[in-house]
């Protein structure tokens, strides 16, 4: 069962608890323990950690909890792992009659290492990723055992479980996720405006690479009337920009309307103007496409339905990325981080419920709503989970 998790800033006895993420059930009310632990590593930046010490005088060796700084970014990764458990607590709860997320304390080291082991390790695709979660909940217990709530439980990765995951590795799984600095890295390696414009289609407007296609520069809803907007004093307030884009050019034959923001809509409107008009007066081609060929036996021609993905082949291949990603992968990335702003709301807050955000982002990816209102199950296969888009980004950034 799900939970949610809010970013919430807040002031409490002279100290100013920022970021402070808050775990909250079904009911948006926060475990009271799970809230203690969490302002705990707001307020302190740190987690326990169980070291062995040499007792001279017994010649035993002692367990002790050892303090270690942790950053904002471990914080909320360790935030997000906890939520993850305590809603596995809730299924427990709802399928075998067993005490819920309130319950966790009393959860036993033998219950903690089979969820870790045997759940989390099924759903994960990683080792990393699952060393993570088992870091979260070693730092939990530590805490409550500092607390004097209950004993810390020795929480391990088992040797058998390692292997399993080494085998997944294998089979060059990756997440069809493009971190920003990856994407940053790209843009750096086009060699032109219209190539960094290409690549931008994917991740900020969600456009497959035919779809390219169908930006065309004549016609009455053509991009040259958004441009126009651009210099519309009546408008300087608008930061998003709406075209439609036609059936004809779309994979299910519908048309529908995509967004672009004000900054990359002048980035557009540059290359309209720049490199796109050299072309014209090379070749006096009439084409009404937006985006022009410049290899010579074609140039001046619209572009066709690959040359986006060639592009980001061979770009993405300068920049070092990952050899498994593909253009397309852009498409997921817009998909993953739109449904997670929505999800969000305005305000920052998790408060729009995950059926209303993915309705959104099926319209802007061109999925067909069904007759229920709800939004198709492709539309889910885009979404990446916040924790691993989360983990990507820590992963790249280092």
């Amino acid at each position: 069962m799900s939970l949610r998790v809010e970013k919430l800033t807040l002031s409490y006895h002279g100290h100013l608890l920022d970021p402070l993420w808050v775990i909250l059930d079904q009911q948006s009310a926060p475990p009271i323990l799970p809230l203690m632990f969490s302002t705990h590593l707001s307020r302190h930046g740190v987690v326990y950690e169980a070291r062995e010490i040499s007792d001279e005088s017994s010649r035993r060796r002692i367990s002790s909890l050892i303090e270690r700084d942790i950053s904002d970014t471990t914080i909320r990764s360790y935030i997000y792992c906890l939520s993850t458990f305590l809603g596995y607590l809730e299924e427990c709860r709802a399928h075998q009659q067993k005490p819920g997320l309130h319950a966790s304390p009393a959860c036993s080291e033998r219950f903690v290492n089979h969820y870790i082991n045997q759940v989390l390790a099924k759903r994960l695709d990683s080792f990393h990723s699952l060393n993570v979660h088992r870091s979260a909940l070693s730092a939990y217990y530590h805490w409550l055992d500092y607390m004097g709530i209950c004993p810390h439980l020795k929480l391990r990765i088992d040797r058998k479980t390692r292997q399993l995951m080494a085998e997944k590795s294998n089979k060059q799984h990756y997440i069809q996720y493009v971190p920003r600095y990856w994407r940053t890295e790209l843009l750096n390696t086009c060699e032109t405006l219209a190539e960094k414009l290409m690549m931008r289609m994917g991740f900020e407007v969600g456009l497959r690479t035919s779809e390219l296609m169908g930006l065309r520069v004549a016609g009455k809803d053509s991009l040259l009337s958004l441009f126009e907007q651009l210099n519309n004093n009546d408008l300087s307030h608008v930061n998003q920009f709406r075209y439609r884009l036609a059936g004809r050019y779309t994979k299910g034959s519908k048309s529908r309307w995509i967004y672009f923001d004000r900054l990359l809509l002048q980035d557009m409107k540059r290359y309209y103007e720049t490199e796109r008009q050299w072309l014209i007066d090379q070749t006096g081609s009439e084409d009404t496409s937006f985006f022009l060929r410049t290899d010579q036996r074609f140039i001046g021609t619209g572009i066709g339905e690959e040359q986006a993905s060639r592009v980001f082949k061979k770009r993405a291949k300068s920049a070092g990325l990952n050899p498994l990603l593909s253009f397309h992968d852009l498409r997921h990335t817009f998909a993953t981080e739109l449904f997670h702003a929505e999800l969000a709301g305005p305000d920052g807050r998790e408060t729009r419920s995950e059926s209303a955000a993915l309705i959104v982002v099926a319209q802007r990816l061109g999925h067909t709503i069904g007759k229920s209102g709800q939004a198709p199950s492709v539309t889910t296969l885009y979404i990446r989970m916040r924790l691993q888009m989360l983990e990507m980004e820590e992963m790249v950034y280092g």
